[in-house]
């Protein structure tokens, strides 16, 4: 796009928000947030930056990106929404820095000369770069569900649990390339019979992996070489003789691209099982999209997501879950409240063969 373009479209959006717009319109929430994301989108068209939220006692406005950003790209930023004289201060959600880039003003001598792409290892990173996926019945995180099971033996009521997290270890793997992370990911999932006596616990599957993650711009990938293994409940083996129990354990590697526009996010990717007790058919693949609608209710975000997944193992057939609910962040902390819907085959240990269908409420805690 010219500068002449450029100006022209800048002259247009301002005359049509002075004159345009009628002033009850003009002091909504609705309009003011839309007002000033469409004025990042036109300035700033490479970063990820939307409004999240307004704070008229402060006159502050929440800004949340889903990339990272530089301090000198923050502050231009911040300048310009203040200019608009609409906010007085702006507030940045979960905001994290690119990771630094070698700059030469001033060269040094020959034999101290450093090279962009050396590479400055960080531990500890703050936050993750790829982040869990929503309608994946399977991440690492906190979560209590309880869902209606229909199988091909059975029909019960069913309370699932998973216990996990990431643990981001180090970044800047790749130098000026991009973002970078490694890091450790592991988690526990639990599925109980709630209509037994003792609400019988029928599976547990222990999982835990090493992620390496990569950001640059709207675009975040995720490699990692994970380890699941796969126990039954003593109770469902004492209440199902003869059941044949299968010693489910597998080696996985696994890569995913992530793209976010707007307050949407798409992603795909696939995998292979490197090593498997019994044998299983190595390939895997799996899509999804996800999107925000925020502060549909006072602060609570209305989130929608879907996820599909197959497996060589199963024929390629697939299996589709569904999540739609409430989401309410502060202060970096994240909880979900979820209507679900799957339907497939079971993603619970040695049940792997077995169609799956059910329905369901889950909470779930980021932290």
């Amino acid at each position: 796009m010219t500068l002449t373009t450029t100006l022209k479209y800048r002259i247009l959006f301002a005359l049509l928000a002075l004159f345009a717009i009628p002033p009850a319109l003009a002091d909504s929430d609705d309009y003011l947030k839309g007002y000033l994301d469409a004025l990042l989108d036109l300035q700033f068209p490479d970063n990820t930056v939307a409004v999240s939220a307004l704070r008229h006692e402060r006159g502050e406005a929440v800004l949340a990106t889903h990339g990272c950003t530089i301090p000198e790209q923050r502050k231009t930023i911040e300048s310009t929404l203040i200019k608009t004289e609409r906010v007085r201060a702006v507030v940045w959600e979960n905001v994290y820095d690119c990771e630094p880039t070698a700059t030469a003003a001033t060269p040094p001598a020959p034999s101290q000369q450093t090279p962009s792409e050396e590479v400055v290892v960080k531990a500890l990173p703050p936050v993750a770069l790829f982040d869990p996926l929503i309608a994946d019945p399977r991440q690492p995180q906190f979560a209590v569900r309880y869902q209606y099971y229909e199988t091909p033996v059975d029909n019960f009521n069913a309370a699932s649990v998973s216990f996990g997290d990431y643990f981001p270890i180090a970044s800047g793997l790749f130098g000026s390339a991009g973002s970078s992370q490694i890091g450790l990911q592991g988690a526990v999932f639990a599925l109980f019979n709630l209509d037994t006596s003792s609400s019988d616990l029928v599976n547990s599957d222990y999982w835990i992996g090493v992620p390496v993650s990569y950001r640059r711009g709207r675009w975040s990938f995720l490699g990692r070489l994970y380890h699941q293994s796969s126990h039954l409940g003593d109770e469902f083996l004492l209440g199902t003789p003869g059941v044949n129990r299968i010693n489910l354990s597998y080696e996985d590697v696994e890569v995913l691209a992530s793209y976010d526009w707007k307050r949407w996010r798409f992603y795909g990717g696939g995998g292979y099982i490197v090593h498997s007790e019994p044998d299983l058919e190595p390939w895997h693949s799996q899509a999804g999209i996800e999107h925000i609608w925020p502060d549909v209710i006072k602060q609570l975000d209305l989130v929608a997501a879907a996820d599909w997944q197959t497996e060589q193992e199963r024929d390629w057939r697939l299996n589709r879950s569904y999540q739609l609910g409430f989401s309410f962040r502060k202060h970096d902390r994240e909880i979900r409240l979820m209507l679900e819907h799957f339907r497939g085959f079971s993603p619970n240990g040695q049940f792997y063969t077995d169609p799956l269908r059910y329905t369901g409420l889950g909470a779930y805690f980021d932290f």
